[in-house]
Formats: structure tokens, C-alpha cells, sequence
């Protein structure tokens, strides 16, 4: 059989097909024709003897190579970290300086340039409306703690670098608010919410950081200072020692602290109970005069229906509830209302979606729980964790019954794609247990999504199932900006009532 009759077995961009035909044509990269060997041989000599390309197997991902330009050009940028380094050094240099600022006893060579491109106060400071254009030397007033920084609150509107120690944060936070360096503040803003709120004395954290933070309102160190002073928030309430702070809280500061779910208290009621106290203070006179201004301002606050109906009960006796039926019934209600109803019921009703209807974290024994999920991000795909918890029980003489979550932050290996909660009887039952339970994904602000069910746990029948997979998914819960996350947190509150 000769190559042209086994040629059309072959596909026409088989390198031994090409190379034939280029041995054939006398073209180069064929070498020469095979006259005398046989056609197989010479078929597959052909291939030997084409020229092979290169192959090259990258870890890289495939980049754009296409090299056309558009009409506008490609941007181009230079090395940023050298360019701040070159600048550094024109820091308190009187090279090309234009302005000298005089902080205390300290006199500063500055250039308007640098400054203006960093605040928009020495923007308007330098501009003909504020100072005369002509002024070489400008004086600014600062608080001590802020002039012994001033230099490297200076520095760092040059380099973009900075030394942060526990004992300067706050005066350069100061300067960085005062001149609105919002690169700075939020470099402050950083380190102390990761390297000095949660490590310093609470007394500090209240007297210090709490106080800046409320009164410049950076809702990132408010959250800080009270997840630090959340744990004994029942001590700062209650305790002698704590007594005089919790008196001098302001309004914005007593607000932001009552709207926490982080407070870890004993129930609601001692939290109503500290309100009275603050507002009654004879400390402060002022507030008496304002009582019901400021019973309507923080009631709103107060999560009734979080309450049992022993401790509604009582409420309703309160001297204060008394004196204000009016303010006081719509919330009652609405708070026997939500104990009364089955926890389905509760499931679907979505006027039991605000705010009140979240957990803290309370230290009573009772029928419900609230659990954090602490840094969702950083959960492998899977994982599994296995929160405990105890509830009251229905027996006499009342003991605890103990359960457990099954949790699958990103799916598991029956649905790698949903959010999955399994709820256990954590005891070997010696009796059956029938059990309504709800399961609740809540933010800081409404409760989200529920799901409720039913199961009479035996020793043999012990899991339940939520359907909360069929709420939430993993590519929700990882969105950037997820509803579902609080500072990447997943919070869950479980419930449980026996049935009758």
C-alpha cells in the first residue's frame, strides 16, 4: 500500500500528514523526499522530522495577551511605597517650604501642598476666605496630649506610615477627626478596636474610649468598647463600685448601651430596673424633671416580650408602669402575646421581627439561647461546629435539660451549598420529650429569617432537622456586605416550649 492510499486514515493536521507533504513539496522544515525507503516509514520519518515547538505548563492564570493599545493609551503607575518614601523627606524641611506651623513651643517647616492634598481643614484653613494668602507662619491651638503628637500626626500627611503605641492613639485620633485625615482615623480606628479595647482595664474603656467614641459617635470604637464591657455589663448595672459610672452615663451613651444584644445580663428585667435607677438618680435632678420625656425616649429600647410572664406579671406592679399605664400596656400586650403563641406561630408573624424580639445574652435559666457564630470568613467548607446550651425543663423539682446545635457554616456533605442547623437532645431520654423549637438568623436590628418545628425526642429518635438549608444559603451568607452577618458574625437564636 502506497502513502497516498493511507493518507486519508489520517486527519489532515496530523503532524505526520503535514510533514509528509511538506518532504513531498522540497518545503522547508520537510527535509527530503523518501525515495527509497518504504511508504509507513517514510510516513512516520516525515513526522520525526518536522520541527517541534516549545511547551511551556504554567501555575499562572491565563493573563490577557492581546498587546493592541486602545486610542487613549494603557495606564501605567510608577512604585507608590518609593514615591511616599521620597516625599518622607521633605517632612519638617524648610526646602521649597511655603508655610511654618507653630503647635505649643514647637514650629513645624510645611508645605500647603501636602497638607491640602490630606484635609480638606487646611484646605479651607489656607484658602483667601480664612487667612491672609501671604501669611508665612500659622498657629494652631491643640489639646497637650495632641501637641506632644503633632509631629507624627505631621509625618504621617507625608510618609502615609505611622507608629501606633497604646498611649498615643487616642490624641492622634483626635488630631485625625479634628482635621478630617480619614486615612488616619480609620488607621487609628484599627488598632484600637484590635490592640487596646480589648485588652485594657474595663474602667479605662468606659472612662476613656467610651466617652471619645460617643462623643465623635465612631460607631466601629462604640461596638468595641461594649462587646469589651458587654461581660459585665449585669456588675456595671448593679455593683457599688460601678455605681457612679452608670449614673454619669450620658443619653447617647446609655442609648447605644441598651440597643446591644451583646449585653451578658441576667434577664431584662434587671435592665429595666437600672433605667429606673439612672433616670431616678438624685445625683441628677434634672432627670427627674424629665421623667416621662425619657421613659418615652428609652422604653423602645426595653425587649418585653424577652421578659417571662412571672416577671411581666410583676412589671405591671411597678411603681413606674404604674404611674404610666399608657406608655407602659401596648408593649405589655404585645409581650404577653408573643409568650402566649405557639413558636410556629412566632415563625410567621411578622410584626415579632423588630428589635425587641432579640436575645442577649442572658444568664437566667430559660427556653431560649443566643448563639454567635465568631468570624464566618475564616470557616473552612464542611466544617462542622457543636454549640451546647441548657434550658429550663418542665419537671418538678425544675432541673436543666441539655442540648446541643449541629452547625454547618458552609454546607455539608449532603449540601455543600446551605446554611445547616441540626437541633439535639443531648441527654439519653429515659422518657419521651415532645418539643416545638424555632431557629432564628437575626442581625442587629430584625430578626431575618425563622423556621419552626415539631418532635417528640426519644432514645432513639434525638435529632431534628431545621430547615433553615432552605433559607440561607453559603454564597448569601459569603456575599460582600451579607445581611446575614454582624461584623462577620452569624447570630442565631434557638427556642424551645414543650408541648402539651
Amino acid at each position: 500500500m502506497s502513502v497516498a492510499e493511507i493518507l486519508p486514515f489520517f486527519h489532515p493536521a496530523d503532524p505526520r500528514t503535514l510533514g509528509y507533504r511538506m518532504m513531498q513539496a522540497g518545503q522547508p522544515g520537510g527535509g527530503a523526499a523518501p525515495n527509497d525507503i518504504p511508504p509507513i516509514q517514510a510516513l512516520y520519518m516525515a513526522a520525526a522530522s518536522q520541527l517541534q515547538s516549545p511547551i511551556t505548563v504554567s501555575a499562572k492564570e491565563e493573563e490577557d495577551t492581546d498587546e493592541s493599545l486602545p486610542p487613549s493609551g494603557k495606564d501605567c503607575y510608577g512604585n507608590e511605597r518609593q514615591t511616599l518614601g521620597d516625599m518622607a523627606r521633605f517632612f519638617n524641611n524648610a526646602l521649597l517650604s511655603d508655610i511654618k506651623l507653630r503647635v505649643g513651643f514647637e514650629c513645624y517647616s510645611a508645605h500647603k501642598l501636602i497638607l491640602v492634598r490630606s484635609s480638606e481643614v487646611f484646605e479651607r484653613m489656607f484658602s483667601s476666605e480664612w487667612t491672609d494668602p501671604n501669611k508665612m507662619e500659622v498657629e494652631l491651638v491643640e489639646e497637650p496630649e495632641c501637641c506632644d503628637v503633632f509631629e507624627a500626626f505631621l509625618k504621617f500627611l507625608y510618609s502615609c506610615h505611622i507608629v501606633l503605641t497604646v498611649e498615643n492613639t487616642l490624641p492622634i485620633l483626635m488630631l485625625a477627626d479634628k482635621y478630617n485625615v480619614s486615612d488616619l482615623r480609620l488607621v487609628c480606628i484599627n488598632f484600637a478596636t484590635k490592640s487596646i479595647i480589648p485588652k485594657l482595664p474595663l474602667k479605662d474603656v468606659f472612662h476613656v474610649w467610651y466617652q471619645y467614641a460617643t462623643k465623635c459617635y465612631h460607631h466601629r470604637l462604640i461596638t468595641s468598647c461594649i462587646a469589651a464591657l458587654s461581660p459585665k455589663a449585669d456588675d456595671i448595672m448593679s455593683l457599688p463600685e460601678w455605681n457612679m459610672e452608670w449614673l454619669a452615663l450620658d443619653v447617647e451613651q446609655l442609648t447605644q448601651f441598651l440597643k446591644s444584644s451583646d449585653l451578658t445580663i441576667r434577664n431584662e428585667l434587671t435592665l429595666f430596673r437600672a433605667l429606673v435607677k439612672w433616670i431616678e438618680s438624685p445625683k441628677h435632678p434634672e432627670r427627674q424633671s424629665k421623667q416621662k420625656e425619657l421613659l418615652q425616649q428609652f422604653i423602645q429600647y426595653i425587649r418585653f416580650p424577652m421578659m417571662t410572664p412571672e416577671q411581666l406579671e410583676y412589671l405591671e406592679k411597678h411603681r413606674v408602669v404604674e404611674q404610666n399605664p399608657e406608655m407602659f400596656v401596648p408593649y405589655l400586650l404585645q409581650a404577653y402575646k408573643f409568650n402566649a403563641v405557639s413558636l410556629e406561630a412566632r415563625s410567621s408573624n411578622k410584626d415579632f421581627a423588630s428589635s425587641r424580639f432579640l436575645l442577649r445574652n442572658y444568664t437566667d435559666l430559660r427556653w431560649d439561647k443566643r448563639i454567635v457564630l465568631s468570624g464566618y470568613s475564616h470557616f473552612g467548607r464542611l466544617s462542622e461546629v457543636m454549640p451546647r446550651f441548657s434550658t429550663r425543663s418542665s419537671s418538678y423539682p425544675h432541673t436543666s435539660w441539655d442540648w446541643e446545635l449541629k452547625i454547618y457554616p458552609k454546607g455539608s456533605s449532603t449540601n455543600n451549598e446551605d446554611f445547616r442547623v441540626v437541633l439535639y437532645s443531648n441527654v439519653v431520654l429515659d422518657l419521651p420529650r415532645p418539643m416545638e423549637y424555632m431557629i432564628s438568623m437575626v442581625n442587629n436590628e430584625n430578626v431575618l429569617v425563622s423556621v419552626a418545628g415539631k418532635k417528640n425526642f426519644t432514645k432513639s429518635r434525638y435529632t431534628a432537622d431545621s430547615d433553615l438549608d432552605k433559607k440561607v444559603s453559603v454564597d448569601e451568607l459569603s456575599s460582600p456586605n451579607s445581611r446575614f452577618l454582624v461584623n462577620d458574625n452569624v447570630v442565631l437564636q434557638v427556642m424551645v416550649k414543650p408541648l402539651q
